[in-house]
């Protein structure tokens, strides 16, 4: 039997999502002029997108590892990727949501997710990505593997996101195979920050329940959100995966998935600003070489479709992997620099050799890059001297100037 699912974007009819009898997914946009794509990989067009193209699309905007085992578990018949889309999809990543007919009748009454509340979540999300324990759980769909959640913040209070109220910052909760996990991507995000990389506002809090009981979280404002007159608008955005027209298991280089040049190529294609984001491009590069972020894929790695065009999305998910065991961790990088795949098997000659394959001066590249990072290491220092459980933070410190010194000393 097929299924059909209207995908909208930014509260507009974009398409129809269909399921066929063989489980096949295909994708085809209303007739209309004014429609703005849904992603690079798929412009708008009068025919019908077949399953090779639809299904990385979509497919990336389903969660990860054991959330999608939850999901997929009581909740799905037919291909699994729309029936999840179909339960969940109704806050997505970027302006796209999913809907077999949009709602009318919409309550616009917030409800707050209180302290208690919020500990409840966080203590049983990893067991609960449906939110079963909020009263009218929300239709939210949230890529990657990272245990989170999404909340609509005003002030400093959280509310249920609903069709009414967007989402508007995403909640990290601690993982109990790697400790320290939050103030790891705190202190790299808040160091990326500093250097006046374009980062999304994130802060590290502690909420507790009634009975004093603390927990820690991140709270990341999410850059595909802003404000209009009171009113949170959705901005449209496309990870490199998408963009690529590859699945989220590709999204490393070992396996057939995306390379450094490939994300080159993307921006290169469809960035308004080339060069500035192939420069921000580069920086994002050393910057998890130096923190030791092997985690550095595709899906980490966004566009961002704004009235002025096309560009690359602030960075996020900066941390550094190499400050935990490697009998744990895989310290393989993500993508590949000169056909090398650890970082600490790489030379100067290694990035010289990646600029020039990415048709980049290495001299001047190696110049701007050297200035751009010249103060990380005094900038590291000061930040974790500002952070009270700071131990991770002289872990990675140590990475920092190992790196800096060999490029650049």
């Amino acid at each position: 039997m097929k299924r059909e699912l209207n995908v909208y974007l930014c509260g507009n009819l974009a398409g129809t999502l269909y399921e066929d009898e063989l489980l096949q997914l295909s994708f085809k946009y209303h007739h209309d002029d004014a429609i703005p794509i849904l992603s690079v990989n798929l412009p708008v067009k009068a025919d019908e997108y077949s399953h090779a193209y639809a299904y990385p699309f979509f497919e990336n905007l389903s969660p990860e590892g054991e959330a999608f085992d939850i999901l997929v578990k009581d909740h799905v018949s037919g291909n699994k990727i729309f029936s999840i889309l179909d339960r969940f999809g109704g806050d997505c990543a970027g302006a796209v949501a999913f809907y077999e007919t949009m709602p009318k009748d919409i309550d616009k009454t917030l409800h707050e997710i209180s302290s208690a509340k919020l500990v409840q979540i966080i203590d049983k999300l990893p067991e609960d990505p449906l939110l079963s324990g909020l009263e009218n759980p929300p239709r939210l769909s949230l890529a990657g593997a990272q245990s989170k959640f999404a909340v609509h913040k005003i002030e400093d209070k959280y509310y249920r996101s609903d069709d009414e109220h967007p989402t508007t910052h995403i909640i990290k909760i601690t993982n109990k195979r790697f400790p320290n996990l939050l103030t790891n991507e705190f202190f790299c995000m808040r160091l990326a920050q500093i250097m006046n990389f374009d980062i999304p506002d994130v802060e590290l809090k502690v909420t507790k329940d009634n009975a004093k009981n603390t927990r820690a979280y991140l709270e990341i404002q999410r850059f595909d959100r802003y404000i209009e007159n009171g009113i949170v608008r959705r901005i449209h955005q496309e990870d490199f995966c998408q963009a690529l027209g590859i699945v989220s298991d590709k999204k490393y280089q070992v396996g057939g998935g995306a390379s450094l040049k490939d994300c080159c190529m993307v921006i290169n294609k469809f960035s308004t600003n080339q060069l500035t984001d192939i420069t921000r491009f580069m920086e994002w590069i050393i910057f998890n070489y130096l923190i030791g972020n092997t985690d550095a894929h595709a899906k980490n790695l966004s566009l961002l479709h704004t009235s002025a065009g096309i560009k690359l999305a602030p960075f996020y998910d900066l941390l550094s992997t190499e400050i935990y065991p490697e009998k744990i961790i895989d310290y393989n990088m993500a993508m590949l620099i000169n056909g090398k795949g650890k970082y600490d098997s790489l030379k100067p000659k290694d990035f010289t050799a990646l600029f020039e394959q990415l048709r980049l001066n290495p001299t001047n590249m190696m110049k701007i890059l050297k200035s751009r990072f010249v103060n990380i290491i005094p900038l590291a220092e000061n930040l974790r001297d500002n952070i009270s459980d700071n131990a991770v933070c002289d872990n990675i410190i140590a990475i920092m100037k190992r790196r800096w010194d060999l490029l650049f000393g």
